[in-house]
Formats: structure tokens, C-alpha cells, sequence
């Protein structure tokens, strides 16, 4: 339902060392290798061709800009995402937080060069909070990592085969600017925002698929997708979406290149995107 006009296909990291970077994604989060070459990773589920996660070799040093803050996989169960926080105590492996978040639970953490992973559990779309004009109301409240635990049987081998990739939160150089354009161009809705520090934007009654935040990059400068950190994000959007989306851009005089419904654009952060139907 939430994937009709926005469905994430492929996050492509830049990384310096691919050995450390497909042990953690095999190993702690539970990927598979779909393909690899010397210099280029292709992770995805479980008997699936599609990969989630592109991993490409660099050798430039990594300098602070708009880019990633985390990437989410969203897990189809609570049960789940107990299964997913037992193999990270089994494995050792240091979460930096676990939130609830009202519409969901999310267990955070870093893959081997500091780049923000959220594994997540929505919980049933009834009980979010949601207000007019499309605000749906989140919190960050401690989980409750014991009873989360207990959902599960703690068994895990891999991330389950309904995991998709959630939402996308980045680190952008202004709020605001980030606005016009996720709501103005892109069509989102500002499902939440805090002051001038993070906003939310959701899709056909999601609480978000992308947010936003400047609590390290205010000002910073824009995404280069030649060092460390993030490349491009690929999503398979609705032939209505893409229209539109070409519409609004060529009406903002937006910068954007078009052809054979392939749509690729850089936000005002300097983050590239694909557009794909």
C-alpha cells in the first residue's frame, strides 16, 4: 500500500574497504552476495535477484557533507526485529540506539565505516497518531528491548524475504530548502517536522519513506558521490509519479535529465537520485 508511487529498489554506498563492508553485511546484518567484482558489491535477500545495497570501491578519504544518516530496512514483524536484536548480542555487535518510536520500534547501528543502518518494525497503522494535514506524530522514547526480545524465538539466519528497504533519512545543508523541494517537486508530504533541525516526508499515508536532518551538516557542503558515504538512490516510482515529477521540475526550472522513462536528478544536497518505472 505505502509502495504504490515510491518503492526503494537500490541504495549505492561508496566504501574504502569491501572486505570489512561485506563481512558486516553478511555476517551482522544478514544480506546475501548477489554479485561482486573486485571493486563492486551487490547485496540483497534470500533467494532473490534484486539487490537492496550496491557497494563500490573508492580510494578518495571521506570529508563531512550533505549525505546519509542512515538507511532503514523495514522487517514485516515485531517478531522479527526480536529475531534481528538476539543476533546482534549473540554476534557482539554495538547498537548506538533503540527507539520507539510510536509507529514503530528501531534498533540502530554502524556498519564497519560509519555509515547509519535502522532495522525497524512498523507497528499496525491504527494506533499511529495521526492529526490533520498529514502530520502523523512520532516520539523517541526508550524501547523496550525485553519485551521486543521476547517476541521472537531467536532464530536468525538471514534478514527475512519480505525485508524491504523503509525509508532513507539523510543528512541535508538546510531544512527548509530540503522542503520546497521534497513537497513542491517531489510531492511529498511534511508528515512531521522538529524546529528548523529534521523534517519527515510520506507518501500515500506513510508516517515517512525520507527525512532529512542538519544536526551535522548545517551548512555543510553538498553530497560527492566520489568519496566514502553515500552514491545515489534508486527508486521505482508510478508512470503518474514520474509525470508529474518532470513536470513540477521543468516548472521550477530544476535541473534533471529524462529519457526512456529514466529520471535522474541531484536534491539541493547534492544527493542523486534515480527514477524508474
Amino acid at each position: 500500500m505505502y509502495r504504490q508511487n515510491f518503492d526503494f529498489k537500490t541504495v549505492t554506498l561508496n566504501a574504502v574497504d569491501l572486505k570489512k563492508m561485506k563481512h558486516f553485511y553478511q555476517e551482522i546484518m544478514g544480506l546475501h552476495i548477489i554479485q561482486e567484482t573486485e571493486d563492486v558489491l551487490y547485496l540483497g535477500l534470500k533467494n532473490s535477484p534484486e539487490a537492496l545495497l550496491k557497494i563500490v570501491r573508492v580510494d578518495t578519504a571521506a570529508t563531512l557533507t550533505a549525505g546519509l544518516y542512515h538507511i532503514a530496512y523495514l522487517l514485516p514483524s515485531r517478531k522479527d526485529l526480536g529475531n534481528f536484536l538476539y543476533h546482534l548480542a549473540e554476534s557482539h555487535y554495538p547498537i548506538v540506539g533503540a527507539s520507539d518510536h510510536a509507529y514503530s520500534e528501531a534498533v540502530y547501528l554502524n556498519d564497519p565505516e560509519g555509515n547509519g543502518i535502522e532495522v525497524y518494525a512498523d507497528r499496525p497503522e491504527n494506533v499511529w497518531d495521526k492529526r490533520e494535514n498529514g502530520i502523523i506524530m512520532g516520539i523517541t522514547e526508550r524501547m523496550d528491548i525485553e519485551s521486543v526480545l521476547n517476541e521472537g524465538d531467536q532464530h536468525f539466519e538471514t534478514l527475512p524475504t519480505d525485508t524491504i528497504i523503509g525509508h532513507v533519512h539523510l543528512s541535508v545543508t538546510d531544512v527548509e530548502t530540503s522542503n520546497h523541494f521534497y513537497e513542491t517537486i517531489l510531492g511529498f508530504t511534511n508528515t512531521s517536522q522538529f524546529g528548523n533541525q529534521v523534517a519527515f516526508y510520506g507518501m500515500d499515508g506513510y508516517h515517512h519513506q525520507l527525512a532529512g536532518n542538519i544536526w551535522q551538516t548545517n551548512h555543510a557542503a553538498k553530497n560527492n558521490p566520489f568519496t566514502p558515504g553515500l552514491d545515489r538512490i534508486h527508486v521505482q516510482v508510478s508512470p503518474e509519479l514520474l509525470e508529474q515529477t518532470v513536470t513540477n521540475m521543468k516548472n521550477e526550472n530544476y535541473s534533471y535529465n529524462f529519457h526512456d522513462h529514466h529520471l535522474s536528478f541531484d536534491d539541493p544536497n547534492g544527493i542523486s537520485y534515480i527514477f524508474t518505472t
